[in-house]
Order: structure tokens, then C-alpha cells, then sequence
């Protein structure tokens, strides 16, 4: 018995909506390559409730190439599924099975147990659902947050998500061999007790939180259980860099700009950018800078953490210490080690100055 395990489609995420697709596409081959038996899909393969019907038929053909090659498809929602809405209906066919409550299907020595997305369940409330089914390897299938992961926790807790919260003695309590799980949108494998447990991350990078390959994970059963995972690789991934103004001229760093525009592909990229240079100046860089990465797929975010060098010159203790660093530079050979104190003595000026105003309101 050899079972593909994935979630987190997010079909119809406004921007990302062929991303998305193309690696959608990629499962459905490894699905069709792998001679998988069954397909488990943990959840949110819609973006939200109220998906477009052309998307919603488009997502059942290409089901039925896996049905019509007699893989079965097991589903539960997960909370975007049902959210303003429920994007599953419609999708029961021959060969594809949603589930809405609680449900075990036993296939000879499996037995899969489905707990659908509820809002209101918590780990405890799947252990008092799960029935005692003999069955030589049991799976569980639930949208959930493993809340003893500090990762998990952090990014799920951030976006205000930590729907069914697990934690290591629910799981322990559940009595199985793989838990399959949704949610978390980075891939994660790890053990409690006896139970694999799995999040196969989303199939696309959809945020910044979310890096590295996008993987889907194989179950095999055979006299024993095995479980690893396929990369599928993405389409535009998310990336973060760090430039750093060169000597207080912002036009200097325009090689750097190039530079990214020949070794990266298409891809999000959000430039953090530091160092000292005029406000106005500053800004008029990064438009243009902005443009010219666009044009080559390349869809910038700023995260600007210079130094205005007007604040300078209006600051009597950090003007003093620029002409300090500049006598320095002037008679030092070790030019690169004084800039460096230089950006790092501004950074701290400026940083005690904004802790400053903060305590004052």
C-alpha cells in the first residue's frame, strides 16, 4: 500500500493563482509515477469558502485523472476550505471522498481515520472521537496546530491560527503509527512515541515565513511502515537579502541591484537596506530600483533601516562622531573597519534615540 500525503494547496491564492497550479500539477504526476494507491489531502486546498466555480471544476478533472487510474482520493476541510463558505461541495465523485465529521475507513491492514476541520475541537476532543479499530497500522488525517513546536506555534500564533491545538501526550492518546497533518506550511517530520508525524508544508511558498522546497511525503505499508519525502521544488520562492549602502553613497549600491537581477529567477524578494544616506535620495533609489527588478520577475519588498543623513546633521552627538570616523578614515589604512564602526555607532545613536521617544509617550 503506497500512500501520497499533502495539504495546503490554497487553489485560487489571489496572486499565486499559476504558481500554485503548476505545482499542483507536479503531485498529480509523482501521484501517477509513484503508483500511488491513495491520495490524502490534509486540508485548505482551497484559498477560502467561496472558490471559483471554474477553479473548482478544473480542480475535479484533475482529480479524475488520478480516480480514473484507480487512485483513491480521502480529504478533509481545513479552515479556509470553509471559510465564508465551504469550497468542497461539489467534489464527491467516484473515486474522491470528503469527509465532514468523523469517519474510519479500514482497508484491509490500514485503518485511516478522518477528523475533519472543526474550529471549536482541541487534541483531547480527537482522542474521545477516535474509535479502537484492529488494524495492524492506523493513520490519522487531521487540520491541526502541534502547538509544542516552537515554530509552529510562533507562525500559527502570529497569524492568529492556532486552530486544534495537539500536543505531545493528544498524540500519545491517539495511539497511532503516522499522523498526517495540515496547517503548518512548512514541511516538518518528527516523532512522539510510536507516531510519525508529518506536515507536508504548502505545495507553493505563499509568504516569507514559508522557505526552502516544497515537499509531499509517501506512506508505505508493508510488513512495516515507511515514510519519506519527494521534493517538488516551486515556482517563485520567497527570498530575503541584506545591502548595505557602500560610504554614504546610495548610487554605489546600484551593482548590487544588477547583481540580483542576473543570479536570481523569478521570485519575491524583500531587501532589507542599511547604512547612511539621504532620506530623499534613499527613496528615489529603491523606486528605481523596484522597476528595474520587476521587469525581470523579480516583485520587491523594502525594509528600510538606514540612517537619514539629515538626522545627522541635526543630531550634535552623532555629527560629532561622523567627523570623527572621517578623521579616522582620512589618516587609517583600515578604511573598510571604520566605515564599519561608523554604520554600526550610527545604528546604535539612532536606535537609543527611538527607545528614548518611545519612553517619553
Amino acid at each position: 500500500m503506497r500512500i501520497l500525503h499533502t495539504a495546503d494547496l490554497h487553489l485560487g491564492r489571489t496572486g499565486k493563482e499559476r504558481d500554485i497550479w503548476h505545482q499542483w500539477e507536479k503531485v498529480i504526476e509523482i501521484a501517477l509515477k509513484e503508483n500511488i494507491h491513495i491520495l490524502l489531502i490534509a486540508g485548505d486546498i482551497f484559498d477560502n469558502g467561496q472558490a471559483e466555480a471554474v477553479l473548482k471544476k478544473k480542480f475535479v478533472i484533475s482529480l479524475n485523472k488520478l480516480a480514473n487510474q484507480g487512485i483513491q482520493i480521502f480529504i478533509i476541510p481545513g479552515n479556509h476550505d470553509l471559510r465564508q463558505g465551504n469550497a468542497l461541495t461539489d467534489l464527491e465523485l467516484p473515486g474522491v471522498n470528503v469527509f465532514y465529521k468523523y469517519t474510519v475507513v479500514n482497508l484491509d491492514k490500514i485503518a485511516l481515520h478522518f477528523f475533519p476541520f472543526k474550529p471549536e475541537l482541541d487534541g483531547q476532543d480527537l482522542v474521545r472521537l477516535k474509535q479502537d479499530i484492529s488494524a495492524q497500522c492506523q493513520i490519522g488525517i487531521c487540520h491541526a496546530s502541534y502547538i509544542t513546536l516552537p515554530e509552529v506555534f510562533s507562525d500559527l500564533g502570529d497569524s492568529q491560527a492556532i486552530h486544534c491545538p495537539l500536543s505531545p501526550e493528544d498524540i500519545r492518546d491517539l495511539n497511532l503509527d503516522y499522523l498526517a497533518l495540515g496547517h503548518y506550511h512548512n514541511p516538518k517530520q518528527w516523532q512522539v512515541g510510536k507516531t510519525q508525524c508529518v506536515y507536508p508544508g504548502s505545495i507553493e511558498p505563499l509568504s516569507f515565513k514559508e522557505i526552502g522546497p516544497r515537499q509531499v511525503f509517501i506512506i508505505q505499508y508493508d510488513h512495516g511502515l515507511r515514510v519519506y519525502p519527494i521534493e517538488i521544488g516551486y515556482q517563485r520562492p520567497y527570498l530575503c537579502q541584506d545591502i548595505q549602502i557602500p560610504k554614504e553613497d546610495i548610487h554605489a549600491l546600484w551593482p548590487r541591484i544588477e547583481e540580483l537581477a542576473r543570479d536570481l529567477g523569478p521570485c519575491f524578494l524583500r531587501l532589507t537596506i542599511k547604512g547612511v544616506a539621504d532620506k530623499l535620495l534613499s527613496q528615489a533609489f529603491q523606486l528605481k530600483a523596484q522597476y528595474f527588478l520587476k521587469e525581470r520577475g523579480i516583485q520587491v519588498s523594502w525594509q528600510d533601516e538606514t540612517v537619514d543623513l539629515g538626522w545627522i546633521e541635526e543630531h550634535r552627538l552623532a555629527r560629532q562622531f561622523r567627523e570623527a570616523i572621517h578623521q579616522r578614515l582620512a589618516q587609517s589604512p583600515e578604511k573598510e573597519f571604520w566605515w564599519q564602526v561608523f554604520y554600526r555607532g550610527i545604528g546604535l545613536l539612532k536606535y537609543c534615540e527611538n527607545v528614548d521617544k518611545k519612553n517619553k509617550v
